[in-house]
């Protein structure tokens, strides 16, 4: 009886075309891999090969997200969700948040003025919207004063 040879590629060829396309982290690695029926001592061997090329790398991955996550107007402990919900370690989380912002000299104020400027938000709504991005309450009234609804 001949044996048919698998058309399926390798974990490490299937993780090195996932990561052409994208960075991504380990934790979504595994799952992609995982859903592609690999079994986890190949997708073990393909993440180890992978970082030792330089393919995968969460700090890398935390420090791009962070800086893009924050430019976007995401604060605090949203943005910091955002960013253990890929799989990230939240201390790897914490550290890239903390880089970004002293990279940035980013402003809690400064970004949340010009995120209500761009949105053309006012009053409760400016306020709503900043709350769910992160900022915190001190901010919002700041942005928004006092004439500007209850948050």
């Amino acid at each position: 009886m001949r044996r048919v040879a698998s058309s399926k590629p390798d974990a490490l060829t299937q993780a090195t075309r996932l990561l052409a396309s994208t960075d991504k982290t380990a934790a979504q690695l595994i799952a992609a891999l995982a859903r592609r029926g690999h079994s986890q001592v190949e997708i073990d061997g393909a993440l180890e090969r992978a970082r030792a090329l330089g393919y995968l790398d969460d700090r890398r991955v935390a420090a791009k997200k962070a800086k893009d996550d924050l430019r976007a107007g995401w604060v605090g402990e949203a943005l910091l969700a955002r960013l253990t919900a890929t799989g990230l370690d939240e201390a790897v989380a914490r550290s890239a948040v903390k880089d970004a912002i002293a990279e940035s000299g980013w402003s809690a104020l400064d970004a949340a003025r010009r995120l209500v400027t761009a949105r053309k938000l006012t009053g409760a709504k400016a306020a709503r919207f900043l709350a769910s991005r992160g900022f915190e309450e001190d901010v919002v009234e700041r942005v928004i004063g006092s004439g500007g609804g209850e948050i």
